[in-house]
């Protein structure tokens, strides 16, 4: 699982900024094949896997798993949204990157949306993702169909240790695993709210911002975690003080040691 941490920092990275800008792409998407491949669309009830057939292995994976994790993801957050996913996976690296820009082609997961802002989907970088578990590709698309659902009631200037703390808590939510096993980078050292998700202490800062929604959840419940991201979320600024950071430390203190 520390395979997966270090993606989701890596390559999930900025994705609800990609909803906002770099990911605002033409409806009409390049062709999904190459000389030798064919474009191939798996359906599922909750939407669609688009890929090359030379990537089928990959896109029967992420089929086999949309289904559960849309309605793993829906029954979380109870509100109201299509709770259809189409996802992409592109044949070709210049595909990726005419999809999701070149600043963005090495993640391995990226929820972006059409340019009329009519519609939403899911890009996966081929080689990026065919190296994850099942169990982490069930996480990654987790992550990115819980932007893709909420996108429409998030403020563009949403903080991103709630924008991505939330996505990740939903994303781990039932899988088992320990505070410790999900975030293997944190300790108890906290004094403020994360804020470098783009530089030297992006990593550490996902862990972060995923161990603020497990400790709201302690004090909230599940439901709780739901309603205190919508409501701040909404808003058009987010006063740091809506969490308490003495109580977040002794939850980590207490959890992780």
């Amino acid at each position: 699982m520390k395979h997966l941490r270090t993606l989701l920092a890596v390559t999930v990275a900025m994705t609800f900024l990609l909803g906002v800008s770099v990911a605002l792409r033409p409806v009409e998407l390049q062709p999904t094949a190459t000389p030798h491949c064919n474009e191939a669309v798996l359906p599922a009830a909750s939407g669609t896997v688009t890929s090359s057939s030379c990537d089928g292995a990959l896109a029967s994976r992420v089929s086999g798993s949309l289904d559960s994790s849309v309605r793993e993801v829906a029954d979380i957050l109870d509100i109201s949204w299509g709770r259809r996913v189409d996802v992409v996976v592109p044949a070709t690296d210049s595909e990726l990157v005419s999809l999701v820009g070149p600043a963005f082609a090495d993640m391995a997961g990226i929820a972006i949306r059409d340019s009329d802002g009519s519609g939403q989907r899911v890009v996966i970088n081929r080689v990026r993702a065919s190296a994850l578990s099942d169990l982490e590709l069930r996480v990654l698309l987790r992550h990115e169909i819980t932007h893709v659902a909420t996108r429409d009631l998030t403020s563009d200037s949403a903080p991103l240790w709630l924008v991505e703390g939330f996505a990740d808590w939903v994303a781990f939510h039932g899988t088992g695993l320990s505070l410790r096993q999900a975030a293997p980078l944190l300790t108890p050292d906290v004094s403020a709210l994360p804020v470098d998700f783009g530089g030297s202490g992006r990593d550490l800062a996902y862990q972060q911002a995923y161990s603020i929604m497990v400790y709201l959840e302690s004090r909230l419940g599940e439901r709780g975690v739901v309603d205190f991201f919508l409501r701040h979320a909404s808003l058009s600024s987010v006063d740091p003080s809506v969490v308490d950071v003495a109580g977040w430390r002794e939850f980590l203190r207490t959890s992780i040691g």
